[in-house]
């Protein structure tokens, strides 16, 4: 190349350099006036970016808080429920507890010093069928339990049938009107027997009626009617 083209070369690279120059400059400018400062725009979105990762973690961490607190309340419900669960067994295990020491003391030494045969307790109880119930009796002998004692029971059940006055014993609703349940023993007896109700009638109470050769006179009490568990009308 001719030394004479050299300085012109040298001008038109120097003007294109300072082309550059001015036109990355005048970029820069127009970005910065124009709200684009490319330095603080990074840092903007650097600070932007931390603050959504601290968010996110509040977040992430008051989720587990909240799971860990339905948790324990779901723990404290359980276990109030399984106190309350055994407690009731226990109330319940009491309740038998202190009706058996009951009845063992009116077979040793009853309440009113009387001494014999009685009549300990009577239950109505829901049957298999439709209208059938369970009569349970129990006798006792207190004190005196040198011998056996033995006898005949008579349960009769008093109520209505078609408005009118009715009773029945369970010689009758077995079909065998003479018929009374036998007992024997030396200290207690409980004796059950089923039965079902005549249609449209509504026992009101019950008497039972006990004999045996070492009483004087009969044993008789009566109770007020009522099927244990359920309401009479359900039957």
């Amino acid at each position: 190349m001719p030394r004479a083209r050299l300085p012109l070369l040298y001008a038109a690279l120097a003007a294109a350099l300072l082309a550059a120059l001015a036109g990355g400059i005048g970029y820069g400018l127009g970005q910065r006036a124009a709200g684009h400062d490319a330095p603080a725009a990074a840092e903007k979105r650097a600070v932007a970016e931390d603050q959504g990762q601290r968010l996110e973690f509040d977040n992430k961490r008051l989720n587990a808080k909240v799971a860990e607190l339905e948790m324990a309340r779901r723990l404290d419900r359980d276990a109030y429920g399984q106190v309350e669960a055994t407690l009731g067994d226990l109330q319940s295990q009491l309740a038998r507890q202190s009706d058996d020491l009951a009845f063992y003391r009116s077979i040793v030494s009853p309440a009113d010093g009387i001494q014999g045969l009685r009549i300990q307790r009577f239950e109505v109880l829901p049957g298999a069928a439709p209208r059938q119930v369970r009569l349970k009796l129990t006798l006792v002998q207190a004190m005196r339990h040198e011998s056996i004692v033995a006898g005949l029971a008579q349960i009769t059940l008093f109520g209505v049938k078609e408005d009118v006055p009715a009773r029945f014993s369970v010689g009758d609703l077995l079909g065998k009107p003479r018929a009374e349940l036998p007992f024997s023993f030396r200290y207690f007896q409980t004796i059950e027997q089923a039965v079902v109700l005549p249609e449209g009638f509504e026992p009101f109470e019950t008497e039972v009626r006990v004999r045996s050769s070492k009483l004087r006179a009969p044993v008789q009490q009566t109770f007020a009617w009522k099927v244990a568990g359920q309401p009479v009308a359900a039957l």
